[in-house]
């Protein structure tokens, strides 16, 4: 199937969109992709279309999705020509879709058959709210349970609760949302798209814009298996040098646009947040440290 950038017409015979349009991301996981189709399809709700976006795999992504898209009319397939980032191949995602809802989903992780239902059903039920997101499962190398990531929220919380009380907290600039979530489109088109200055972390910054005007909904069930790093190594490996000041001005940006009318308490956030960068910077720089000293011990360890 061709790439395109166009907004496509609704899909059901009967001219109605599909309540939900699931965009899964992927590239070069050819060989994890069959699993996490299969547990899309599997969803015991089926009202969706299933997009997904290549981001111009160079292994066999390209015949793994083609053979699903005979077997469902659900999945449209979008392979880009070249390489166009992560950012922009979910924004191309999300302009092909059709759906009131619009769930964000990776290559790499397996999803519960009751995801859909329950990520439709708390937003049905929290009509302010922007998005959902869910506890998480992760697998060791071998496939066992490692831990199970959870937040300490509500089913739902006011934005401005989970800015001030989650993510303003956060020293090392991360996020308790890993990127998998099902988020409200008329929520999108008032924020805008994800923005491709902040690159893979993107997303991040677009829960903080959509925190600012919405509610935010979660669910405590492990929804989501995400693969230990062995099985499914990251796709991209930028230097710290050049992603944490990334994260710090995401953070720097979202907290002044948070405080704008409160001057003294953006002062005083001021302070919090350089404080969070001489802290962020200082655990890298140990980590880094340690890294070389365990690396120097192995080198001996050899040499004897």
């Amino acid at each position: 199937m061709t790439n395109s950038q166009h907004k496509r017409q609704p899909i059901k015979a009967d001219g109605a969109a599909p309540a939900v349009s699931v965009i899964l991301l992927t590239y070069n996981r050819a060989d994890l992709l069959d699993a996490a189709i299969e547990s899309i399809l599997s969803q015991t709700m089926a009202d969706f279309e299933l997009i997904i976006a290549d981001n111009a795999s160079a292994d066999r992504t390209s015949q793994v999705c083609q053979k699903w898209a005979a077997i469902d009319s659900r999945i449209h397939y979008y392979r880009r020509p070249t390489n166009v980032g992560r950012t922009q191949n979910m924004n191309l995602g999300i302009l092909a879709s059709v759906g009131e809802y619009v769930a964000i989903l990776h290559d790499d992780d397996v999803y519960d058959l009751d995801l859909l239902t329950e990520w439709k059903g708390l937003l049905d039920k929290y009509p302010d709210a922007a998005f959902v997101f869910n506890a998480y499962r992760a697998l060791d190398a071998q496939g066992e349970t490692r831990t199970v990531h959870r937040a300490p929220l509500p089913l739902c919380s006011p934005g401005s609760a989970f800015l001030e009380g989650i993510l303003f907290k956060r020293w090392r600039f991360d996020s308790p949302v890993r990127g998998t979530v099902m988020m409200r489109r008329r929520a999108i088109d008032q924020v805008g798209r994800f923005n491709e200055r902040f690159e893979s972390w993107s997303d991040v910054d677009m829960w903080m814009r959509l925190a600012e005007d919405f509610d935010v909904c979660y669910t405590d069930k492990p929804l989501i298996t995400v693969r230990d790093a062995e099985v499914a190594p990251h796709q991209f490996a930028d230097s710290i040098g050049h992603v944490q000041p990334l994260l710090e001005r995401m953070f720097w940006d979202a907290r002044m646009r948070h405080y704008h009318a409160r001057p003294i308490r953006r002062f005083n956030e001021a302070i919090r947040h350089w404080s969070f960068v001489a802290a962020a910077r200082a655990w890298h720089f140990a980590c880094a440290v340690n890294r070389k000293l365990r690396s120097m011990r192995r080198s001996e360890s050899i040499c004897l």
